[in-house]
């Protein structure tokens, strides 16, 4: 139990003292818990009118100091905090006594007039007040700072209590998404939605997760990307749409992964890879700076410039950078001794040439790429749902966004090409029965829309989470998640 909460036993002894003093409001016929407290006025809007004017407020007690028939607290709403007096002198004998059965925690309405104290803080002089809610539960001792990560995480409604941060963070990742789709709406896209379970997972490297549907009696998974049924979207017709969705992956936890998360997909028709290029760059440049007032944006010890042009950088020549040709390595069997001396132990026999390639740039090259910056030219084996390179089929046409070490957005000029999707389909397919459990599956349904035909079209895609961590410079993604997923206690 961290040390700023109570013990148990102290815990329940408070918790029923609680539960006594809201059956005293229902014996006096106070209802605890009524439907609402009409025509209040938002505190911060409070905190801007002038003194002697009428105040009509409600909040939870953050702070409660008596001092005999005097009662100053603080009342804490979204937008703020301002002190209350109660005084029994005001209120009258009976309606004072109903103070005493008021705690830290519980919510209040007040109404009265604005004054200003000896001590020169803004008050509201209670005329009258209406219990709210009588909380059951003490806040943490310490409730201006919780200090316990494990608490942090499990009960972030505590910790919003305690720190009005955690709830900018949320308010700020709002604004951010909207802006996300402002842009988009703006630039002609119209937004889907596609089902979360599927009966193939694909679009991406990843273990999905497996649930059953009763009513079917039958497997699905849930979705790891939005690809795929974006694809058969445009070939149906659609020519610019996006998704915000939240997908699942069943993989390791670290600080920037979720197993759930939302994830931005968007396709435009008859675009190429420079047509994506420059409407990423304005996208990045658009939301961020419409959400952060700035293009230049501090992580750790790095200030990020997301001011466009981006720079360019050549994953082969990244490759000859750390002195590795992977065109004298064209197999998995000749690249496999390259990954165990730079110390990939999970590397081994069974593991694909794409599979390789990217754990050793995961691990020698993905850390260097600090600012903002289009990685391009990648391996086919890497990328198995983009379009070849007409002057290099052996490399494909995609750029991913790097910045802080890590990817933070992902593009394709698509294949549309069927034979060639089946064919690497089918190569993942056989990695995927050799042990490769990122691999994708083969999706014939996908295949058969590709075969009526998709005009050429470009696609990108970026965790909302991971993009919004490096941006407001949180350690871990799992600070700019509401409620991330725990292990049960």
């Amino acid at each position: 139990m961290p040390p700023q909460e109570e013990s148990p036993s102290r815990l329940e002894q408070i918790r029923q003292g609680r539960i006594d003093k809201a059956q005293k409001l229902r014996d006096l016929a106070v209802d605890p818990y009524p439907t609402t407290f009409a025509d209040r006025e938002r505190i911060a809007d409070v905190r801007e009118k002038p003194v002697d004017t009428p105040a009509r407020i409600a909040g939870r007690i953050v702070l409660w100091r008596r001092h005999g028939g005097s009662t100053f607290a603080q009342l804490r709403d979204e937008s703020g905090q301002l002190q209350i007096q109660l005084r029994r002198d005001v209120l009258g004998e009976e309606r004072y006594e109903l103070v005493k059965l008021l705690d830290v925690g519980d919510f209040l309405g007040v109404a009265g007039k604005l004054f200003i104290t000896n001590t020169g803080e803004l008050t509201v002089g209670v005329e009258e007040f209406t219990i709210l809610t009588k909380a059951l539960r003490p806040l943490p001792e310490k409730w201006h700072g919780l200090t316990d990560p494990e608490t942090i995480v499990r009960k972030r409604h505590l910790a919003m209590i305690a720190d009005p941060e955690y709830a900018d963070i949320l308010r700020k990742r709002a604004e951010f998404v909207r802006r996300m789709r402002a842009f988009l709406d703006n630039e002609g896209f119209i937004e889907v939605a596609t089902p979360a379970l599927e009966n193939i997972p694909g679009g991406a490297d990843a273990e999905p997760f497996v649930t059953h549907h009763n009513a079917l009696d039958t497997d699905f998974y849930l979705r790891i990307s939005l690809e795929l049924a974006h694809k058969r979207l445009i070939v149906g017709g659609l020519e610019r749409i996006y998704e915000i969705g939240r997908v699942f992956r069943n993989e390791g936890i670290g600080r920037e992964h979720l197993q759930d998360y939302d994830l931005l997909e968007f396709y435009l028709a008859y675009a190429d890879l420079d047509m994506l290029k420059e409407l990423v760059q304005r996208f990045y440049a658009d939301i961020i700076e419409g959400t952060f007032g700035t293009l230049k944006l501090q992580y750790g010890e790095h200030e990020l410039d997301f001011t466009p042009p981006w720079p360019e950088s050549d994953y082969f020549e990244l490759f000859r950078g750390i002195g590795i040709d992977l065109h004298e390595y064209p197999t998995a069997e000749k690249l496999l001794p390259v990954a165990q001396t730079i110390g990939l132990p999970e590397a081994g026999p069974d593991t694909g040439r794409g599979r390789l390639i990217d754990m050793i740039y995961k691990k020698e090259i993905r850390p260097t790429l600090i600012q903002p910056q289009f990685l391009v030219g990648h391996p086919v084996d890497v990328s198995p749902l983009a379009k070849r390179r007409s002057d290099d089929p052996s490399r494909v046409q995609r750029l991913q966004v790097a910045f802080c070490g890590s990817e933070v957005g992902n593009g394709f000029a698509e294949l549309n090409d069927p034979l060639d999707q089946r064919a690497r389909f089918e190569e993942q397919q056989r990695l995927r029965e050799a042990g490769d459990r990122e691999a994708q599956m083969l999706d014939e349904e996908f295949l058969e829309a590709l075969e009526y035909g998709m005009p050429p079209t470009a696609g990108f895609g970026v965790s909302i989470e991971r993009f919004f961590m490096y941006l407001t410079n949180s350690p871990t993604i799992r600070d700019v998640v509401a409620f991330p997923l725990t292990r049960p206690q």
